[in-house]
């Protein structure tokens, strides 16, 4: 019964206006399969990202948002592992790395920082060699049998938005099943998880969830399931036995925040038990000076910049820090009194944050110290 009411209810269904094939992946097993999903959409080969983008240039006065319409298949040349780019002058990072796969996302966030980074390329790229990555991670975590692995795929793009189209999951879950050093996560606002619940087995995979109110999800978060379906898709991959992990990021403070946050908090743990829980990790909205323009030419209404934002030593405007922890300790105090067993991190910030909102630093906390193992 709910997986039929989740394939009735798929929030947006992407369908490209056009397909643009690089030469080198014209043969290619996934090119073929993703064709074969749309049969009716125009296809062109041989084109550069260059030559799409000036095309979209002539023909769209948003081209962000037409990039996001138009997919190209082509192959990623270089090492697809990275560490994450979370680490930056005044930050505590977590030990994670990123992986690649799609450049780009089908959902239109007012507050996506790839409006901004992405703004001279803003194609929807799909990398189709996803053989050569499963190497690349076979050789280093072999490499470095001692060093755990905490892998995410959801940096460029949302890991599961487009996964029932291009379908890395079904090759990437059953090789994370298999390692003794390494985890996947999953990071997701869709509920795409047919893929997931087909799987054989759970091991080492986490598919986390980014969430906020749903007056949020509403209006700032155009094209994405609401709160209610990626909880229901949450519930049936915990069901499946996937260790779930929850993002509340970023908060976006606003007047009533904290009723919206305590209620969606409260809708969380009807659907899901502490237990089945990874981690749940706090970050504040924040933004580089350049992205603001481009968010109010984008998305009139937003309601992002109603607080006051100052920089901050990466060069990132935040809200003001004695607001930030307020908010921090407010949601996170919430979360403990649910459950004191639950691990809670901030996400993004600096050391005076994590002191001022936990009293201590990860390292010196058993429980969250396994994320900041480098």
């Amino acid at each position: 019964m709910h997986s039929a009411s989740l394939t009735k209810d798929k929030g947006m269904v992407f369908s490209p206006e056009t397909i643009f094939i690089d030469k080198s992946v014209v043969d290619h097993p996934m090119t073929l399969k993703t064709l074969l999903k749309f049969p009716n959409t125009p296809v062109e080969y041989n084109i550069t990202i260059d030559e799409v983008i000036q095309k979209l240039q002539k023909t769209s006065s948003d081209v962000f948002g037409a990039g996001k319409r138009n997919l190209i298949l082509t192959r990623f040349k270089g090492s697809f592992l990275k560490k994450c780019p979370g680490i930056s002058p005044g930050m505590v990072c977590c030990n994670y790395y990123v992986v690649n796969l799609f450049k780009n996302c089908i959902y239109d966030c007012s507050y996506c920082f790839l409006q901004d980074f992405l703004h001279n390329n803003p194609l929807l790229v799909a990398y189709v060699n996803v053989e050569d990555l499963l190497e690349e991670l076979d050789q280093t975590f072999t490499a470095y049998p001692d060093r755990t692995f905490r892998v995410g795929t959801g940096e460029l793009a949302d890991s599961l938005a487009l996964d029932e189209i291009i379908p890395y999951s079904q090759q990437l879950i059953p090789f994370f099943n298999k390692q003794r050093n390494a985890v996947l996560e999953l990071k997701t606002k869709s509920n795409c998880v047919k893929n997931l619940l087909n799987q054989s087995c759970t091991d080492n995979v986490i598919v986390s969830w980014s969430l906020n109110p749903q007056i949020i999800v509403a209006q700032e978060e155009k094209g994405t399931p609401s709160l209610q379906q990626r909880l229901e898709a949450a519930r049936l991959c915990a069901i499946k036995g996937y260790k779930i992990g929850i993002h509340l990021d970023p908060i976006i403070i606003f007047q009533g925040w904290e009723r919206e946050y305590h209620g969606m908090i409260e809708q969380i743990f009807e659907v899901l038990s502490p237990s089945q829980i990874e981690w749940i990790s706090l970050g504040s909205f924040r933004f580089r000076k350049s992205l603001k323009k481009i968010i109010n030419e984008r998305h009139k209404n937003t309601r992002l910049f109603t607080g006051e934002h100052i920089a901050s030593k990466d060069g990132k405007h935040r809200y003001l820090r004695s607001l930030r922890n307020e908010a921090y300790k407010n949601l996170r105090q919430f979360l403990k009194n649910i459950s004191t067993d639950l691990d809670v991190y901030v996400c993004m910030e600096t050391k005076e944050i994590w002191e001022g909102v936990t009293g201590k630093m990860p390292r010196s906390d058993n429980t969250l110290d396994k994320f900041f193992d480098l």
